[in-house]
């Protein structure tokens, strides 16, 4: 007798991937040991020979003899299969990972494969109706424009209240690059847009508290965990996939045509008792009333052409593994002209594990260039152009501005300009430990991000009204650069005693992001042709902006398991940020998360045989938010508008203000997941409250200070609370037919409870007590009065008659999912409903653009007043005056123009045909996939406008995607 050790490695029988967690049991007896984060375990056994027994959650027991005396010496890999079971998938959470099952967090993860099924160029975009609690929203259908996203609603009063974005641990913003100007129709460039999709291998969601407290004040708001593609073991494989396709603007309006316009005009002239002339109805006097334009035609009816092609190349050893690819991404526009937004970029990992299993490493960049050259200007805008209005170019290709005399303002002077926005972006990361002692390991994680964005707009003296004496030709240039980095060392601990298991996790981090802008304006070129030389102008003015912030913290989590039933998480993290004054940069935030797998109990087996799966979780914290912007504390100074003599002086711009400290998010939730008939059958409800206190807002000072506001914390409360709800299913229908179905959907509830002073407070007129931060308060729209045929209301003093309050804010919201398989086919789609109130097309309209002026209208106007004692719909046209008032009163600030804009959506459709192994052997290729693929289809809405998610009538509606596609293996 004696002691004696075996050491060996435990992985996936499929893909090699280290399992960690694994229990090992001498067969008939006690546990000797678990395998740590790499998969590795060393044992201290009595006998020389035996039986040891792997078992893990998710994955196949399996029994292994070991005999000392031959190779088992020197160490040997037991691979596990792991049971088809969607409980056991892997979660990516902060630092670490986690099966679905043993998981105390609020968690939801969109693997790559659903997100390979969307044509979309932006990887935010294929969240939209998969995760509860997450609302997505596209701001156009611009290409590269920002996708709003929010988790569990809006926490701050004033400051930020967007997730934190990380892409394999380095933070990623997910806010529009503008560098100082805003050349193109999506409003500023997304630097999403420059992450591929196809190279995501998932994107994790976190929530509640348990999730999120590890990341502190950067999770307030919740975290997007975005993990790309590494390369798998074996030999080198390669795969292409190529998709084309095209884009059209869908919804549309129906608007007057020219004899219905013309009869408008005439009949708001005649009502307004003004003679009609060639300077107030160029349209009726001096234009061809018999010409008809489709204006929503003619500049956004166009078809936008996609492309989009990948390709990748991995394999490797034992040891190393590795995984380079490319990418390009080509994406067209609806409007005249040929406009695009390409995208190329080139990815590379590398994986490497030292012979003796104690070292690995793990290195990972992407690179992309984005070049994006969209109009200066969303053409939406100008669709409601008078149907008889002039061509906006003539023979010679020139810009028209005028017809016999009647001047007008040409939509397509864009056309003359040079507007381009190019992103640079280089994301690299590194992941280095070692084990130290068998279920110690220390890592040191840390990434690199720089941004680099270049924009010019030039504005040629053809561009330029030549009834204009307000512009010259100028030219804008500027550039935006954002480096940041970030190092967090960590030491982790595991020890599995019988059926206890600990995991013991500390770190730190540091992380640096500095952002510089520079805008130069220049005018006074002696030509068209050298307006992108700037040392032409005769004049040139500039300016430039530096912002560095520093974040330190840390961190420590202490997970405890006892017999894969009682589950325990307790976190918390030190913060220090640069955004506060000395005396309160650092503060501190925990959590504590709890869990029960009570299926697992032997009493409620036998009494709960329908059961499968079991559990129960509840999770408390504090987390804090720093989105409040740099230097907020300092006194500033900004130059003065006009020099002296020469001379630039500077004025005071922002009072010394040290006091003020981190708003706190209080969160709670409690969660059941349920698993029926082998799990085949899952649900789970969440039930969460976040209240978020000592809100930071813009204090109004006396006028006799100098400054009309300072920031500080109040004692105003803001809760969000709500239940969300999850039912998946994957029947058994035979050997080649799989369908698995879910469906979700989440209601989420926010409320003012506190503000101390609110009546006499600059935040009187916009917020209530008992209601959402988004309230809106409206007049209270009677009708059309019979007698005058103008719109009224109950009292229109701003804002004391505004009683009528509005919400935009979503009811509730989630998506239905689908995906069947049959044999070689494979058919999904995903199914978007909201249920909320927006406004219609007329709160898209400008103020003072009231049926009857020199603008087409919807159709539906012509239910109007035309005389004493009619019921219209519409008050009668105008073009000044009290009605015009009226009208204003209407669109700005009564509940008239308040419509429903819930919808569902067709939001994705995939449909695809793998080739059989027969036809791929003849074709020597690995496999071969064939598909179709559409984003956006139809949209099933009563919403009196374009579209419902962006509820604007002059911004680009979501496009409906078309495309097919081929993917190759070799």
């Amino acid at each position: 007798m004696g002691t004696f050790y075996v050491r060996g490695t435990v992985v996936d029988e499929v893909n090699e991937r280290p399992l960690d967690g694994t229990s090992i049991r001498l067969l008939g007896g006690r546990i000797v040991g678990i395998t740590d984060s790499l998969g590795n375990f060393s044992l201290s056994v009595d006998n020389r020979r035996g039986i040891l027994v792997f078992s893990r959650t998710g994955c196949e027991k399996k029994e292994v003899p070991f005999d000392l005396n031959t190779e088992l010496k020197e160490g040997f890999k037991v691979r596990l299969k792991q049971l088809s079971n969607s409980l056991d998938d892997v979660q990516v959470i902060g630092y670490g990972t986690v099966s679905r099952r043993l998981n105390t967090g609020s968690v939801v993860s969109v693997n790559g494969s659903e997100i390979a099924k969307q044509p979309v160029s932006n990887p935010l975009a294929s969240l939209a109706g998969r995760v509860p609690g997450m609302t997505v929203a596209q701001n156009s259908g611009n290409a590269g424009s920002r996708i709003t996203v929010q988790i569990r609603g809006r926490n701050s009063i004033a400051q930020g209240s967007e997730p934190l974005f990380l892409i394999d641990g380095v933070p990623f913003p997910n806010s529009q690059l503008n560098g100082g100007m805003t050349a193109l129709a999506n409003g500023g460039q997304s630097p999403m847009n420059n992450i591929n999709p196809q190279d995501i291998e998932s994107i994790d969601v976190l929530k509640d508290a348990d999730a999120t407290a590890i990341y502190g004040s950067r999770g307030a708001n919740g975290v997007v965990l975005i993990t790309t593609k590494k390369g798998q073991q074996g030999v080198m494989r390669g795969e292409a996939n190529v998709f084309h396709g095209i884009g059209k603007v869908n919804p549309r309006l129906n608007l007057l045509n020219t004899e219905q316009y013309l009869m408008m005009r005439r009949e708001a002239f005649a009502n307004d008792r003004i003679e009609p002339t060639g300077i107030n109805a160029p349209d009726l006097l001096l234009w061809d009333t018999t010409r008809y334009t489709d204006w929503q035609e003619y500049l956004i009816g166009g078809t936008a052409h996609f492309t989009n092609a990948n390709f990748s190349l991995s394999g490797g050893g034992e040891l190393t593994q590795y995984l380079v690819g490319a990418n390009y991404n080509r994406q067209g526009a609806v409007y005249p002209g040929r406009y695009y937004n390409n995208r190329g970029g080139a990815s590379m990992s590398v994986t490497h594990r030292s012979a003796d299993k104690r070292f690995s490493a793990m290195f990972s960049s992407n690179f992309s260039i984005d070049n994006n050259e969209l109009p200066g200007n969303d053409l939406t805008g100008s669709i409601t152009l008078p149907p008889n209005h002039p061509v906006l170019f003539d023979d010679h290709g020139n810009l028209v501005w005028e017809e016999n005399g009647g001047t007008f303002s040409n939509p397509l002077s864009y056309l003359k300009r040079k507007t381009s926005a190019r992103t640079d972006n280089l994301l690299a990361n590194a992941n280095l430990q070692y084990r130290l002692l068998d279920g110690l390991i220390v890592r040191v994680t840390g990434g690199y991000n720089l941004i680099q964005l270049d924009q010019i707009d030039t504005w040629p003296a053809a561009a330029i009204d030549p009834n204009s004496s307000s512009i010259a030709p100028n030219t804008s240039v500027s550039n935006a650069r954002s480096k940041s980095w970030i190092i967090e060392p960590q030491l982790e601990y595991s020890l599995q005693l019988d059926r206890h298991r600990f995991n013991v996790l500390l770190g730190t981090t540091m992380q640096s992001d500095v952002r510089n802008m520079q805008l130069v304006e220049a005018s006074g070129f002696p030509n068209d042709g050298v307006m992108e030389a700037i040392a032409f102008a005769s004049q040139i003015d500039g300016e430039s902006s530096k912002v560095d912030y520093r974040y330190q913290a840390l961190f420590g989590r202490v997970n405890y398991n006892y017999d894969g039933k009682y589950l325990f998480n307790l976190t918390g993290r030190r913060d220090g940020s640069s955004r506060f004054g000395p005396d309160r940069k650092v503060a501190n935030f925990g959590a504590l998360g709890i869990g029960w797998i009570f299926s697992e109990e032997s009493l409620l087996q036998d009494r709960l045989a329908f059961l499968s799966f079991g559990k129960l979780r509840g999770s408390y914290g504090v987390t804090g938010n720093d989105q409040i912007g740099d230097y907020q504390y300092l006194d500033n100074y900004g130059a003065v508008s006009y020099p002296y003599q020469g001379e630039i002086g500077y004025l005071p711009a922002r009072l010394f203000n040290s006091d003020y400290s981190w708003e706190r998010n209080n969160k709670l939730e409690f969660g059941l997941e349920l698993g029926f008939l082998s799990d085949r059958i899952q649900f789970a409800s969440n039930w969460f409250r976040n209240r978020s206190d000592s809100q930071l807002v813009n204090y109004r000072l006396p006028s006799q200070v100098g400054f009309s506001s300072i920031l500080r914390n109040y004692g105003a409360l803001v809760e969000n609370s709500g239940w969300e709800f999850v039912l998946s299913a994957n029947p058994k229908l035979g050997n080649n037919f799989l369908w698995t179905t879910s469906i979700n959907v989440s209601f989420n509830r926010n409320k003012l409870l506190e503000f101390p002073g609110l009546e006499t407070s600059s935040y009187a007129n916009t917020l209530v007590l008992g209601q959402p931060l988004s309230i809106r308060k409206h007049f209270q729209f009677i009708g059309v009065d019979p007698t005058s045929g103008q719109y009224t209301f109950n009292g229109t003093v701003v804002p004391t008659d505004q009683t009528v309050l509005f919400d935009p804010t979503p009811k509730y919201f989630g998506g239905f999912n689908n995906d069947f398989s049959f044999k070689g086919w494979n058919l999904s789609f995903l199914l978007q409903f909201v249920k909320q109130q927006g406004y219609n097309y007329y709160q898209g309209f400008s103020t003072g653009s009231a049926p009857g002026i020199r603008r087409n209208q919807p159709l539906q106007v012509l239910d109007r007043w035309q005389s004493e004692g009619d019921q219209g719909k519409f008050q009668r046209f105008t073009t000044t005056g009290e009605a015009l008032r009226a009208y204003n009163n209407f669109v700005n600030y009564s509940d008239g123009v308040l419509t429903d804009a819930s919808f569902v959506r067709l939001k994705n459709l995939h449909l695809s045909y793998r080739l059989p192994p027969t036809l791929l052997s003849k074709l020597r290729c690995r496999s071969l996939r064939i598909y179709a693929q559409g984003q956006n289809l139809f949209t099933i809405t009563n919403f009196l406008g374009m579209d419902p998610e962006t509820g604007a009538t002059s911004t680009l509606p979501p496009m409906a995607v078309y495309t097919i596609g081929l993917n190759l293996g070799f």
